[in-house]
């Protein structure tokens, strides 16, 4: 099983949204994926597999050099997109 966080600057509202997404992308392909979510301040702590937020907060988290692969996606509403970018990850 892996284990990905989304992540976004409060918490609540966007990184809910693309949980709800991201769970419908793995529900389709059969992924055994664990997705919790939580504020950017959150994920100092987590210790998974990779971390998926929007793009614009995905180039915050790479600016601090985090030790794992983060997901920037661009539109959280685009399954197609949210699939191509978990993908290789997934198949690791």
């Amino acid at each position: 099983m892996k284990k990905a966080i989304i992540t976004c600057r409060a918490g609540m509202g966007t990184s809910t949204m693309l949980t709800v997404q991201v769970r419908n992308v793995a529900k389709k392909n059969n992924w055994d994926l664990d997705v919790s979510h939580t504020s950017i301040d959150g994920i100092g702590s987590f210790n998974g597999d990779f971390i998926i937020a929007l793009s614009d907060v995905a180039d915050d988290l790479r600016a601090k050099e985090k030790k794992i692969p983060i997901v920037g996606i661009k539109n959280m509403m685009d399954q197609n997109e949210i699939e191509a970018k978990l993908a290789p990850l997934m198949n690791e």
